[in-house]
Parts: structure tokens; C-alpha cells; sequence
């Protein structure tokens, strides 16, 4: 089940999530992972019996423009759609919040993912963390 975290709890589970995956898994430095944007940002939670296995990040950014970010699935979790399942619920809060612009910054290694949901890249690559992203943007309208 993916949801909007509500409660610290909630919260607190996004970020067990977020550093499993980025911080131990991707060697994501603690202070590139966990930044200025937590307390503005919509936080997505997803469990299975009550245990956290996802997570992901929506901001809002310039006008009418929503970035998907930090989504993350617990390895032991991987392989059962998980990510497509965050996606789609990041695009649909974002949407139901009235975004129509939507970016991200993807490891590169996941174009075609995002590809699949309409997003395009746009730029070279570049280093976030220590690891190859590249901006991919969605427009509708």
C-alpha cells in the first residue's frame, strides 16, 4: 500500500527506507541524501504489513512544476512493481495537487523507467552524489 506519510511515524519509516537504499546500498553521503528540502516536501510511504518497503518525494519547484524525487524500493522488495506503483502515485498527488510540468533527476541506468511515463531527457548527463543522473521532464497540455 503506497500513501502519503501523515504522521512522524510515517515519516520516520520514509527515512529507514531512503537510507537503506541510498545511503548503505548507493553510498550516498548522509548530508547529499537527507537535505534543506525534507520539511517542504510531500513524502510517500509504501508498506507491507506495516513494514516500510518504499518511499518517495514530491516538491514543488518554479510555477506549475513538480519533481518526483528520492524514489526508493528495499532490495528485498524489488521485482513486484513497486516502483511503478510510487511513480504513478507521485504523478497522480502531483496532478491532484495541479501540476501539469513534472521533472526529475534519474539515474541513468532508469531513462527507459521513466521513458515509459512520458518523460523525455533533456541535457547531458551529470553527477549527483557520486552517481550519473540525467534531467527528464514531462509536460501535459
Amino acid at each position: 500500500m503506497i500513501r502519503v506519510a501523515t504522521t512522524p511515524e510515517d515519516i520516520l519509516k520514509v527515512m529507514v527506507v531512503r537510507g537503506i537504499v541510498f545511503v548503505e546500498e548507493q553510498a550516498v553521503d548522509w548530508s547529499g541524501e537527507f537535505d534543506a528540502f525534507e520539511d517542504e516536501a510531500v513524502h510517500l510511504l509504501g508498506e507491507e504489513d506495516g513494514e516500510p518497503v518504499a518511499a518517495g518525494r514530491l516538491r514543488f519547484v518554479d510555477e506549475g512544476w513538480a519533481k518526483l524525487e528520492r524514489v526508493a524500493v528495499r532490495p528485498r522488495w524489488r521485482g513486484r512493481g513497486l516502483a511503478r506503483r510510487m511513480t504513478e502515485f507521485l504523478l497522480a498527488e502531483a496532478s491532484a495537487r495541479g501540476a501539469t510540468r513534472f521533472k526529475l533527476h534519474a539515474q541513468t541506468y532508469l531513462e527507459d523507467f521513466y521513458r515509459g511515463y512520458g518523460f523525455t531527457r533533456r541535457g547531458e548527463n551529470f553527477d549527483e552524489c557520486g552517481i550519473d543522473h540525467v534531467l527528464m521532464v514531462r509536460e501535459e497540455g
